[in-house]
Parts: C-alpha cells; structure tokens; sequence
C-alpha cells in the first residue's frame, strides 16, 4: 500500500511524505503513478519525503513512470522544493539522478530517523524563513 499525505510531523500542506506499507497489492503501481499528477497540481510548494522502500515496479511499471514523470515535471518541479530519500542503499549516483531530474535539493539516506529528521530541517530552513 502507498500512504501520501501531510507528514504527520508537519501536518501542513507544504510537509508530504509518501511511504510504501508492505505487502504490494494490486493497485498499488496505479496508486503511484497517479501521485505524480496529485503533485502537480498540489496546493502549494512542498518539500516530500520518499519512503518506497521495498516497492518495485515490473518493466511496464518502470516505462509508465518515466512517461508520467516526463509529462508531470514541469508542474511538479513548479511545486517542489526539495526531497528526501529513503533507499537500502544510497548512493551518490542516486541523489544525483534525482537531483538532476527534478532540479532541486536531494538527500538520499538509508536510516528513517536521520532522514525525518533532515526532512524537517529542509522544510522548516525553506518554509519558516519564507515567513519571516
């Protein structure tokens, strides 16, 4: 199951989090696709936090994301400010890949605390300073 939403630690609309809940049901692909068309038409600007670890995408899976991804980034990119990164196995190659697509700041780790926690310090540095 795919979870997106306000992150429970910043219930705000610009604090998202999406996190993959074991076991992967039938939708949950579908559910993901349609996150990239959710995020570009979000509300406001938004930093997120990715947790899919443990989803994978079959190659039909693989083709479709990369034709939603190209067709939603310029809204998306419009939105987000920044993204942090769940994976079992970070890497410099993958924040890269991820920074460069949607050209903001990424940080890619491999601990939940660690990354909630530099989730919260991103949103709250572009989010509270836009405020004061």
């Amino acid at each position: 199951m795919i979870i997106f939403g306000r992150h429970e630690a910043r219930p705000v609309p610009t604090a998202l989090a999406m996190r993959f809940q074991p076991p992967l049901l039938p939708g949950d692909t579908g559910h993901y696709l349609r996150l990239f068309e959710e995020l570009a038409v979000w509300e406001s600007a938004f930093v997120l936090l990715s947790d899919l670890r443990g989803f994978r995408l079959d190659h039909p899976g693989e083709v479709a994301q990369n034709r939603v991804a190209k067709a939603t980034r310029a809204a998306v990119s419009a939105r987000i400010r920044g993204l942090i990164v769940l994976s079992h196995q970070p890497s410099e190659r993958q924040r890269t890949a991820f920074a460069t697509f949607w050209s903001i700041p990424v940080e890619v780790y491999d601990d939940r605390h660690t990354a909630t926690g530099a989730f919260l310090e991103l949103h709250d540095r572009l989010f509270t300073a836009a405020r004061d």
